[in-house]
């Protein structure tokens, strides 16, 4: 049984928009931040800044206890929804455009029903199928409009980003259930908590190296408009509607980031968008679209 109230539609869809908007704007500010701070660390500063937030918040409200026979199952949480997805998330972003990463991102929801067949979770149905195969093919349109090759910067960043979508889908299908036996508040920063471990771990060398005071304040800005209005909000707002709604509503407003991203990509960092890079967003939106039409695709938005 859930124990979460019920809301008003319009707060849930309200709350769905304002997370959309904030995971669309990770793309844009992350780009300028990684112009200045190296991406391992960038991803350390990002999560333990978000936990701090995300546990203060949790503080002024309740002081719920984690039950002991959960804490494993939220370290894997942790770390599928937070370290591994912010780790490849942030490299990748690092290495190719905003537009490819947000054009990506869209492949969540359809990674999610994937991964919820083969686990045994979902009914795999020829519209899901098409879906996937619509969805996969745009993801190798994006993999070869550069070099198919490792060499390839671009190469490797898509590739990072598949990954990626591939681990946060793992985490939706695994963590959903959980949810409904804690407050958002407590389920967030627990996971977060718990992911944030690994990821400064693995960024400790390039935090050491970096030379904090040569990092203009233009970075530093982006990089607390990442914690703040693209990780800390988006999530406990993403995380408190799909306790209320229907997952397939929160997969609609996928479409949402790809097309705020984009236009302020071009608008503000320059980057143009291919005929390739098209293709692929037409097919990856065409699979999420078609996918959807069963009317329970379960999803949520990446950071």
């Amino acid at each position: 049984m859930s124990r979460h109230s019920q809301a008003p539609p319009w707060r849930i869809h309200l709350a769905l928009a304002s997370a959309q908007a904030g995971f669309a704007l990770f793309p844009i500010f992350g780009k300028i931040a990684l112009a200045s701070i190296p991406p391992l660390a960038f991803s350390a500063l990002r999560v333990v800044g978000a936990v701090l937030i995300l546990d203060a918040y949790r503080l002024s409200r309740e002081r719920e206890k984690i039950r002991p026979s959960d804490r494993k199952r939220l370290l894997v949480y942790g770390l599928l929804g937070v370290s591994f997805n912010q780790i490849l998330f942030i490299l990748g972003l690092s290495l190719t455009t905003a537009i490819n990463t947000t054009i990506l991102t869209a492949t969540i929801p359809v990674f999610t029903l994937a991964a919820a067949a083969l686990l045994g979770r979902e009914s795999l149905t020829a519209r899901s199928m098409v879906g996937l195969l619509l969805a996969g093919a745009g993801g190798y349109v994006l993999l070869t409009a550069q070099r198919f090759s490792w060499e390839s910067a671009s190469f490797r960043g898509v590739s990072l980003l598949l990954l990626n979508c591939m681990s946060y889908s793992l985490y939706l299908v695994f963590s959903r259930p959980i949810l409904a036996h804690y407050s958002v508040a407590t389920f967030t920063a627990t996971v977060f908590r718990y992911g944030a471990i690994l990821i400064v771990l693995v960024a400790l060398p390039q935090l050491v190296r970096l030379k904090w005071s040569a990092v203009p304040p233009a970075a530093w800005a982006c990089t607390l408009a990442v914690i703040v209005f693209c990780t800390a909000i988006p999530y406990l707002l993403n995380s408190w509607a799909l306790a209320r709604t229907q997952a397939s509503h929160v997969a609609f407003y996928v479409f949402i980031q790809p097309v705020i991203t984009t236009l302020l990509a071009i608008a503000l960092l320059g980057e143009k968008l291919t005929t390739k890079t098209a293709l692929a967003a037409i097919l990856i939106l065409a699979g999420l679209a078609v996918a959807m039409i069963r009317g329970h695709l379960s999803a949520r938005p990446v950071p």
